[in-house]
């Protein structure tokens, strides 16, 4: 039945070719400038290191290795001219002789993705359609089919299998359409490679997709790209006489209902899992799924059937899915998974929840970022920190488990268990039973109103622990661009000043909250990913706790917010001259201290430096740079003095919502960072410690005088003042005018106006670090900073009166330098001179000279210049 002329018109249909007109022109340019695409985005030079050598980048590598473009340049073979056409089949015989010669042949010293399962399959499916297609030369012709014939074989050999998944229904693939079109009529190998590939293809097929009809890869995309061949090999079988094609007439029926479902109300899928967002209304698609109803979701209600129902659950698959309404861009759609059907394209991202309403992603996960598994963006990805799911003790679910332990798991791993399924309402119950020693359970309720806005979600979150108490942290992804003002037990969503979300958590347990938004370092958090490859940073809400047993309701509302009274600004919703302002917040372990520390810098200049030690100490920090650049551009007189007041308010703000943690806070200034700050402590009579203080304006202006009254009314109304004062050599005349104001109650305490601004600034995270410690009586009160101009490093105790000293320098823990002098020297003051460069400590050793007890203590990293 192969020699059936329908079997080689339904074999054709197998073959990745775009008949688009657009693959005229990419062929030409192709001819023209000696190029190929490899993907979506990339365009190599038809060089053989440049075109086949790709490096980590495995995607490439299945493109180049693959000969994927030649979906371009197949499809425009008829629509060339004659010439065109001749130099196009010249262009691909050249290309593949060059890789057989340089890779084919010699399998043994090969590339991993030169034989790679599922791109082997590929290459072979372009070889066949190159012949089929094209037109070539006899020499061509025999050495292309030779090159088909000996992939064909390695495609039939058992350890070459990809397996029961979408890589071996590639190569079976491959196979077929060999066979069908392209295989000698009197080669065993025709029969034999059709036999084999309709034999594995049922295997796989039987087991690809789950009791729902959904397709066990965990993408919708796959789901997709896999029925798409349900009809295909239907006809296939059909044409060929093989009862086999009933079992992909059954299943094209069931793929429909998750097809159509998982589409949100744009007509793209959800960005969950591998999923890549393509538009979805290809001709390819609307033929795969066929009654009308994917074509009204893949065309956001253009053409087709309204589906009857608006919520579709799939318990034995995981999913659950619900909108507002179809047809509707701005409706509201959920996506919530608990799902765990095969190891391909896993992430860990059981029971994470994503919400679309008003034509925007609210609820979101990072999306998928590539393949190379060295980029720590794609280890991100398939993450939990990347869904919005649970962390515990920093550490979410591994992406996959053993089969064993899988497959023998009694109660399941994972379970989603549906209450109600209608059309405005939704309740269903994700377990997952993956944390070691833990449960964790999350409900969730979806009402839908009569609008998108009225739509509601209440999820119940309960972990209950056999193993102790644990660091739990529940990640709520927010969409790239929106704006997060965090609230003590929730947090407003804005598109720039319009509010879209309030997100409310209630719990008995203590619990608090950081926003994160484009982290790197030391892994990253906060990020989307709009393509493979690329990354723009998007606001994640992190809800920590510890506890053993924890549960927690959390609401999330699109209108009839009730949090709609006016308030102060805080740093993570503060707005100038219509920009928000970038801050860093940087965890720490220490319990109950923080640093708020207002910077002049630009955003992300020295923040390292100027930090550092404070990050070593683990003294969480809230960085706000950029200060002066902020006021000074604000737009007028008026709105520049109006900026020193907001930032002033939201530092308040941040205060005071931190005291109500329990957290001691210290502000900490630099340069004209210096009014809202002072502002801030005195109006909370928290402890200010600032380094070189200025006004932001000059000094005839009349700005400066308002500020100098109020920040002199503030301290002289704050009898708990308390200023640590750092001078360095920088603007002498403006610094002194701004610690006048602080009143002869507040000396300078480090005057240090005889060494480079530079040098001060090197030491001035560890003066925070100190200022903050001997506060709460961890650490002796120091002074410790390098001066270049005199070589030496300058050590002062302020708070004693008689007490012998000995330095040793350290660098790392080697140490290279002890005083020259005696080991001890009597005095506060000390000066010890060195020459060496780089980072280095301090280990000062004290002692009473009336024989008391010694003491000592470590600075933290001074740099030498």
């Amino acid at each position: 039945m192969l020699d059936h002329g329908e079997v080689a018109d339904r074999a054709r249909a197998l073959l990745p070719i775009h008949r688009a007109a657009w693959v005229v022109e990419r062929a030409r340019a192709s001819l023209r400038e000696r190029t190929v695409r490899l993907g979506a985005q990339q365009t190599a030079p038809i060089d053989r290191d440049a075109l086949w050598e790709y490096g980590d980048d495995r995607a490439r590598g299945r493109h180049a290795h693959g000969f994927t473009f030649l979906v371009d340049w197949v499809g425009a073979g008829a629509l060339l001219t004659a010439g065109e056409s001749t130099a196009l089949s010249d262009l691909v015989a050249e290309l593949f002789t060059a890789w057989d010669r340089g890779y084919g042949q010699h399998r043994a010293t090969a590339p991993e993705m030169a034989f790679h399962d599922e791109t082997t399959a590929q290459r072979l499916l372009g070889l066949v359609s190159v012949l089929d297609e094209l037109s070539l030369s006899e020499e061509q012709r025999r050495e292309l089919t030779e090159l088909a014939a000996r992939t064909a074989t390695l495609l039939r050999e058992p350890d070459f299998y990809g397996g029961v998944n979408n890589h071996g229904m590639f190569q079976d693939l491959a196979l077929l359409a060999w066979a069908g079109l392209v295989a000698d009529g009197e080669d065993p190998a025709r029969q034999e490679s059709w036999d084999l590939a309709e034999q594995r293809l049922q295997e796989y097929f039987l087991s690809c997709f789950t009791s729902d009809g959904v397709h066990v890869e965990n993408t919708p995309t796959y789901h997709v790209m896999v029925s798409r061949y349900l009809p295909l090999l239907d006809g296939l079988f059909t044409a060929a006489g093989s009862p086999t094609a009933g079992l992909f007439h059954r299943l094209r029926a069931g793929a429909t209902r998750y097809a159509v479902h998982c589409v949100t109300p744009e007509a793209l899928y959800p960005p969950v899992s591998d999923t890549h967002r393509r538009r979805l209304d290809s001709v390819e698609n609307l033929e795969t799924f066929v009654g009308g109803e994917f074509e009204y979701a893949a065309t956001a209600g253009e053409r087709g059937r309204k589906p009857l129902e608006r919520t579709a659950t799939f318990p034995a698959s995981g999913y659950a899915v619900t909108r507002s309404a179809w047809g509707d861009p701005a409706a509201s759609f959920i996506h919530f998974t608990c799902a765990y059907n095969a190891n391909y394209h896993k992430h860990s991202d059981e029971g994470s929840v994503y919400l679309r309403s008003g034509g925007r992603d609210l609820l979101c996960e990072s999306g998928a970022y590539g393949y190379n598994w060295q980029d720590p963006f794609t280890r991100h990805a398939y993450a939990s920190a990347a869904h919005n799911t649970l962390i515990v003790d920093g550490t979410g679910l591994p992406r996959t488990e053993p089969d064993d332990v899988r497959f023998a798991a009694e109660p399941p791993l994972n379970e989603l268990e549906v209450e109600t399924a209608q059309d405005d309402l939704l309740e269903v119950t994700g377990t997952t039973r993956r944390y070691r020693g833990r449960v964790w359970q999350r409900r969730l309720r979806v009402d839908h109103g009569d609008s998108p806005s009225r739509t509601r979600l209440h999820l119940e979150d309960t972990v209950s622990s056999s193993v102790g108490t644990g660091a739990l942290r529940f990640l709520w992804h927010l969409g790239p661009g929106l704006r997060v003002k965090l609230r003590a037990d929730g947090a407003e969503v804005f598109d720039r000043l319009t509010k879209l979300m309030e997100i409310e958590f209630r719990t008995e347990a203590e619990i608090s909250l950081q926003l994160l938004e484009g982290v790197e370092k030391p892994s990253p958090q906060g990020w989307s990913f709009p393509e493979f490859g690329e990354r723009v940073p998007a606001p994640v809400i992190l809800v920590e706790s510890r506890a053993a047993d924890f549960s927690m309701a959390t609401e999330v509302r699109l209108d009839g917010f009730v949090w709609d009274e006016e308030e102060r600004g805080t740093f993570e919703t503060l707005v100038i001259n219509t920009r928000t302002v970038p801050t860093s917040s940087l965890p720490g372990s220490v319990p109950d201290q923080s640093v708020l520390f207002l910077s002049p810098y630009r955003p992300l200049a020295d923040r390292d430096r100027l930090l550092t030690e404070l990050v070593k100490a683990g003294v969480p920090v809230r960085y706000v740079p950029g200060i002066p650049d902020r006021i000074s551009h604000a737009g007028s007189v008026e709105l520049a003095e109006a900026a020193v007041r907001q930032f002033a308010t939201a530092a308040i703000d941040h205060i005071r919502r931190e005291a109500a943690r329990g957290i001691s806070v210290t502000v900490a200034t630099a340069g004209k960072a210096f009014a809202p700050g002072a502002i801030a402590a005195f109006s909370t009579r928290s402890p200010l410690i600032t380094l070189d203080p200025q006004l932001p304006f000059r000094a005839r202006d009349p700005r400066t005088d308002r500020l100098a009254a109020r920040i002199e009314g503030l301290v002289a109304g704050c009898s708990e003042a308390s200023a640590d004062v750092v001078v360095s050599s920088d603007e002498p005349v403006q610094v002194q005018r701004a610690v006048t104001m602080l009143g002869s109650a507040l000396p300078v305490r480090r005057d240090l106006s005889a060494l480079l601004k530079a040098d001060v600034e090197d030491a001035f995270s560890d003066m925070i670090v100190n200022s903050v410690l001997a506060r709460t009586g961890d650490a002796i009160s120091y002074t410790a900073v390098y001066d270049r101009r005199t070589r030496a490093f300058l050590v002062n105790l302020p708070e004693f009166t008689d007490v012998e000293m000995s330095v040793r320098v350290f660098q790392g823990k080697t140490e290279v330098h002890v005083m020259p002098y005696s080991p001890y020297t009597a005095g506060t003051s000390l000066r010890v001179p060195f020459t060496g460069k780089g980072p280095h400590r301090l280990r000062i050793h004290l002692r009473d000279p009336k024989g008391g007890d010694a003491a000592a203590f470590t600075t933290g990293t001074l740099r030498v210049r």
